[in-house]
């Protein structure tokens, strides 16, 4: 049995990000010239999902979205309620 110590991360395309910032500037009404950064990332903490995406927008103040899910594998609706309920778990 072997153990994967880095597993690798669900592969993401141009397109997918572009779709993603698209929504993101739609929904939250915000000039296109902002800078939103979008990162998938590794938990290994017990309840953690094993991918989550963490996003931030540039704005003043700015602001972290987090998705747990993989960007592939994110839908509008899952940006609508991130941003509508930014701490899900609290």
């Amino acid at each position: 049995m072997s153990i994967d110590l880095f597993p690798r991360k669900p592969e993401v395309s141009p397109q997918q990000l572009q779709q993603l910032k698209d929504w993101l500037y739609e929904i939250l009404q915000i000039d296109r010239h902002t800078v939103i950064s979008i990162n998938q990332l590794q938990c290994q903490d017990s309840g953690c999902p094993p991918i989550q995406t963490a996003i931030a927008v540039m704005t003043s103040p700015h602001r972290i979205i987090r998705i747990h899910k993989a960007i592939p594998d994110i839908a509008y609706t899952d940006v609508v309620q991130a941003i509508a309920n930014p701490n899900p778990n609290r």
